[in-house]
């Protein structure tokens, strides 16, 4: 399996049906609809028709779905749902077509409760802030509380009052010494209402006649009038405070109570939302497909599989014409499809780049590299066991969602591998089962091995590397060579793919006839000869040029030195598998140390699952990453371009809920 080729399919229908055919449409996903407005020919509106108005909804509803998002924020925040492992796993919930196409009064209550929940939201908000005054407003007139007269007091008929903040601390003598000091004249009473860090609160009068002298005094010692001047006593200002500060949280209660109560609405709301989106995006593509006085014409790609079924479906209720021809490969979007073997490989291929029309689908090659590679940098029996129960448990007793579900079986695959590998590298958590029982049982066992790494296999196992490496870089040009079939450039295939194909085919035998079997070393000399002949002559048969032509052919040569260095790379293989079965070796040596004793056993109980738990996870990522590199650098960069454009079905494109398709289980 490879790409799906696309068709490019036509859907003439009554104007009056396109509301119900984009609805269809939307349930089917299989249709990636074209915008009209590219098309200069069919462009054109009818008179009369407004596109605004299409525009318009779609706001709308987008406005209706953030609305809904950010109340679902706010029941987040307030009452979080709780999620065990199996909910957090598990895909959106399904629901049938009649229940996600929710009624005019369920969309009134829906709209209901968001404004109430965004209402008690804003409300909270406001009480917090008020709140935040009042304590602000309360702290500066707590050390005026024991003060018997309001702060906007100023004196009597015949007195002059100051009440305020000096500078510093003072106590009642030295300020009216300070006083005196600076008014000799003035006759006057004071005292000290409360004391701060760097300021004291002082009440002071003198007679009327005396204010101006005893305010410059003042003013000397950085005289300071309250923050907060109220005609109230301070003690009945900080109650009032008090009494509206309770209120606030009395309110604020209210407010969460409230919110509490719609958090049981939550399906509902996030029904909604998903509606709204939904919504949202059938108007946008109203706005965009052809419109006539009486008719419409919706234009798009569909996968060839899917054709026939996008035909009964729609012809079963609608009056409609369905023309399709295939599609120019250029510009029709990119869909994969591979046995469930290879499947999981597309999320690599997508990370990377989807083929373009001149690319080969890279996901089966892709994915029997990555699988293998993977299993042999973790090479480890017992993680690979981890990871093929882990993930057979999210398969069977959750319900992921498609991609979640892809990606779980991808590192199936990966676990699949790992155990085989661990088997040959005779390691199951390391060197664990002789650790244990040579421990504590006086009798050492050990997994059989047909390479050990730890234990003179290193040398052998870096050859299998580069042997593994080489497989690669060959299944690379071999792929080049039937892309070049594909694209009808037979000289390219065997030229620029086949002479490499057997050039480095003919390095590799004559390899093995130097260092194994001598009577090798001629054939490969010959067949390696032979094809560096035919690369020096071919390399440059775009140049008119004789001697052009030959000097492109020999400085093609210069490329044995990326193969070289790509084949190197693959030695990061027994890199990484050497440091699983090391850091396996440490942890059960560290878990061993106590010996055959009560202590002994506790240490390994501890550090056992958690050494390997921390060895598991950096090998792993370390095996992950690694092997992106290898497929994305040493296989790829030999036959694949990449850039084409992803199949984006028109769709239900749901966060919260999944919308059963009954049309497709009949058909």
């Amino acid at each position: 399996m490879a790409k799906v080729k696309c068709k490019l399919v036509s859907i003439y229908a009554q104007r009056s049906d396109s509301k119900a055919i984009l609805r269809r449409l939307q349930e089917m996903s299989v249709m990636d609809i074209e915008t009209a407005a590219s098309d200069e020919e069919t462009s054109a509106l009818p008179e009369g028709y407004d596109r605004s108005d299409t525009e318009y909804k779609a706001a709308a509803y987008e406005r209706d779905a953030v609305s809904a998002e950010n109340a679902l924020k706010i029941l987040n925040e307030r009452f979080p749902e709780k999620k065990g492992l199996k909910e957090m796993l598990s895909g959106p919930r399904t629901v049938s077509a009649d229940e996600f196409y929710i009624k005019r009064d369920e969309i009134k209550a829906a709209l209901s409760d968001i404004n109430d929940i965004i209402n008690c939201d804003r409300g909270i908000a406001e009480a917090s802030a008020e709140k935040v005054r009042l304590n602000t407003t309360m702290e500066q007139m707590l050390p005026w509380q024991t003060l018997d007269v309001p702060l906007s007091f100023s004196g009597t008929v015949k007195t002059a009052a100051f009440i305020g903040t000096v500078a510093g601390n003072y106590s009642l003598e030295t300020l009216l010494s300070e006083i005196a000091l600076r008014a000799p004249q003035a006759d006057v009473y004071g005292e000290i209402i409360n004391s701060g860090k760097d300021s004291t609160y002082i009440f002071v009068c003198c007679p009327k006649r005396q204010r101006q002298e005893v305010e410059d005094a003042l003013r000397e010692l950085s005289f300071a009038r309250p923050a907060q001047i109220t005609s109230k006593l301070p003690r009945d200002k900080i109650a009032s405070k008090a009494s509206r500060i309770a209120e606030c949280d009395r309110k604020t209660q209210e407010y969460i109570n409230k919110i509490g109560e719609l958090s049981k609405r939550r399906k509902n709301i996030e029904l909604f939302a998903d509606f709204c989106r939904a919504g949202a995006e059938r108007h946008r593509a109203m706005g965009e497909i052809v419109h006539t006085e009486h008719t419409v014409l919706i234009t798009g790609y569909v996968a060839e599989p899917d054709v026939d079924f996008l035909e009964k479906t729609l012809k079963k209720d609608f009056c409609v014409v369905i023309e399709s021809e295939d599609a120019n490969e250029e510009l029709a979007p990119v869909k994969l499809k591979n046995n469930a073997f290879a499947s999981p490989a597309e999320t690599i291929t997508q990370m990377y780049s989807l083929p373009s029309s001149k690319d080969i689908d890279p996901t089966p090659l892709t994915g029997f590299f990555y699988y293998l590679l993977f299993g042999m940098m973790l090479s480890d029996a017992g993680y690979g066991l981890l990871m093929v129960i882990g993930t057979l448990i999210v398969l069977k007793k959750f319900n992921p969602s498609p991609k979640m579900r892809k990606t779980m079986k991808l590192f199936l695959y990966c676990g699949i591998s790992t155990c085989m590998w661990g088997l040959i590298f005779g390691s199951f958590f390391g060197d664990s089962i002789a650790a244990i029982s040579g421990t504590f049982f006086g009798k050492e066992v050990s997994l059989p091995a047909l390479i050990d790494p730890m234990n003179g296999g290193a040398v052998t196992l870096l050859i299998l590397s580069l042997a593994i490496g080489f497989v690669q870089i060959i299944a690379g040009l071999t792929a080049k060579f039937v892309t070049c079939i594909k694209n009808g450039d037979k000289a390219g295939a065997f030229f620029d793919a086949g002479l490499w194909i057997t050039a480095l085919t003919g390095i590799a035998v004559l390899a093995v006839g130097v260092m194994a079997v001598p009577m090798l070393k001629t054939v490969g000399a010959i067949i390696a000869v032979a094809s560096v002949l035919g690369l020096i002559l071919t390399q440059g048969r775009d140049k008119k040029n004789p001697v052009m032509r030959l000097l492109s052919g020999i400085t093609s040569l210069y490329d044995i030195t990326g193969y070289v260095s790509d084949l190197l790379s693959f030695s990061r293989l027994m890199a990484l598998g050497l440091t699983t079965a090391a850091m396996g070796a440490v942890f059960n040596l560290l878990g061993t140390l106590g010996g055959k004793s009560v202590t002994g056993v506790i240490l390994m109980l501890i550090i056992f699952p958690v050494g390997h738990a921390i060895s598991f996870a950096l090998n792993a990522l370390g095996a992950y990453v690694h092997t992106l590199r290898l497929q994305y650098v040493e296989l790829f960069s030999k036959f694949y371009e990449g850039g084409g454009r992803e199949f984006k079905a028109f769709s239900i494109k749901n966060k919260y809920v999944g919308v059963t398709n009954a049309d497709k289980e009949e058909l």
